[in-house]
């Protein structure tokens, strides 16, 4: 980006595009979230698969391991918080977690 006289101008190639492909495991008990989610990420060319219930991302993660990228968690769920959960993947999978 560069300021050209009191107007912002997006300057980059292709470089600056989001990594398409990107297999994303999405899990959050509102199911308005995760609509909105998947709809943003599906968007951007990734990959989006989503569960309202930590035990069954769990269960694709323990079956799938390599077909996922990438876990984006809520934090605030009933059944497991997003934090126990992230523990588990990380002592189980190389998996990143956002």
């Amino acid at each position: 980006m560069k300021d050209d006289g009191g107007q912002i101008v997006v300057v980059g190639g292709s470089d600056d595009r989001f990594p398409e492909g990107l297999r994303v495991l999405v899990i959050d008990d509102d199911p308005t979230c995760l609509h909105i989610a998947k709809v943003g990420l599906t968007k951007f060319g990734y990959n989006v698969t989503t569960t309202r219930d930590p035990y069954a991302a769990l269960k694709l993660l323990r079956n799938n391991n390599m077909n996922y990228d990438i876990v984006i968690t809520d934090f605030q769920m009933p059944q497991m918080d997003g934090f126990k959960l992230m523990e588990i993947i990380g002592l189980e999978m190389d998996i990143p977690v956002i």
